[in-house]
């Protein structure tokens, strides 16, 4: 039974973000329906456009969902059969996911136990032992880039490309102001409707800044074709539906008001963990005046986009901790509660050449907390609050 006698606070509001902009997003639909166009076309291209623009990368190519972007970027990249891509086993299980629906084995390596992003020094040590490796999948975790340039380094010192699987990540910049998914050779990018900017229903996109590359992909998302009724080679089907392009297009314009919302809630939080003796993510809990962590910051003018706000207490408390929010009416997530290796899919095709300790530690300890452009100055306070009186309470 709730307790609570306040409104819930929600991980995630959608009806409550859709709300003040319905009206143009009902406008964008009619639209669509009235041209008659429902597979790419004209609004698809222009949502690319504004796409690329946005980020800064020369080509945008969208595709079904951000899961097909992976899938099609790494057939982009030649990778098939006994072939090895170097991944996280701290990620979405749609990271390996991808490796393996083309034959290939995903190589599961350690994350960084500030960012919880790719390790790039267990990469290298990693790539090292591979025989037929064919690329490298670092992922953006919670909307933080990871070190695409190490990552871009070491591939061209192998002679492998580096996907980035930037799903989490639109609106993020790393150290040189750049937009997640445009240092890599391709950079993969979901429209799931719980990311930052989210379509109505699947979509994705892959960006790019090789002519040919995107020349390709825009024929493997349509069964390989490259021009009407000739097949160079076997993609699949992958169309971005003119529908939710018209829908992203609306949304895009308003991403930057809704980024710069979750600046602010997650530096509110960290404020107040802080002050309540929380410590960033480089620390150890046991360090720290109250069990938790907040995550950590890239340093300037690098900027997360905040997909998530994770924190870290100590295992033993958490799940009894989610359950007492709940009563107090505060949801929460843990992504991600296993590593990908640990998943009955991918634990008999996953290599494992190195220990994945910071991935089973963080797999224990991680918590996400509301952090969306509904969470106001109030529920910033009550969610700290809550937290802490409850992870008090239970550390007694």
């Amino acid at each position: 039974r709730d307790v609570s006698t306040q409104d819930p606070i929600k991980l995630l509001d959608l009806p409550g973000l859709h709300d003040p902009i319905r009206g143009e997003l009902m406008d964008a639909i009619a639209r669509v329906v009235d041209g008659g166009h429902y597979v790419l076309g004209e609004e698809v291209e222009a949502f690319e456009n504004e796409l690329a623009g946005y980020t800064g990368a020369q080509y945008a190519v969208g595709c079904g969902s951000g899961s097909d972007a992976l899938l099609l970027s790494l057939q982009a990249a030649n990778v098939g059969v006994g072939d090895e891509v170097i991944c996280p086993a701290y990620s979405f299980v749609a990271t390996a996911g991808a490796i393996a629906r083309l034959g290939a084995f995903p190589v599961f390596v350690d994350i960084e136990a500030d960012s919880l992003n790719l390790d790039p020094d267990l990469t290298q040590e990693a790539a090292s032992r591979c025989q037929r490796l064919r690329a490298l999948l670092p992922v953006d975790i919670f909307g933080r880039i990871a070190n695409i340039e190490k990552f871009a380094q070491l591939g061209n010192e192998i002679g492998v490309p580096v996907i980035e699987d930037a799903a989490q990540a639109l609106g993020a910049a790393d150290e040189d102001s750049r937009a997640a998914g445009t240092r890599a050779r391709m950079g993969c990018i979901s429209f799931y409707p719980t990311k930052n900017l989210g379509a109505l229903g699947e979509a994705g996109v892959i960006l790019t800044s090789d002519a040919e590359t995107a020349s390709r992909l825009r024929a493997l998302r349509s069964h390989g074709q490259t021009h009407p009724n000739h097949f160079s080679e076997l993609g699949f089907n992958s169309r971005l539906d003119a529908l939710q392009a018209a829908i992203l297009r609306v949304k895009l314009r308003r991403l930057p008001v809704w980024l710069r919302a979750r600046e602010e809630v997650a530096t509110a939080y960290d404020q107040l963990l802080s002050q309540a003796g929380a410590l960033p993510s480089d620390h150890s809990i046991q360090d720290a005046q109250i069990p938790i962590l907040y995550p950590g910051r890239p340093n300037p003018p690098a900027k997360s986009a905040h997909h998530q706000y994770t924190i870290r207490v100590a295992p033993e408390l958490r799940e009894a901790l989610r359950l007492r929010l709940a009563h107090r009416g505060i949801e929460t997530g843990v992504y991600y509660p296993s590593g990908l290796h640990e998943q009955p899919a991918l634990s008999k095709l996953g290599r494992v050449p190195l220990p994945l300790t910071e991935t089973e530690t963080a797999t224990r300890q991680v918590l996400s907390l509301p952090c969306h452009p509904g969470v106001d100055a109030a529920a910033r306070e009550r969610v700290i609050q809550t937290l802490i009186e409850e992870v008090k309470a239970l550390n007694a």
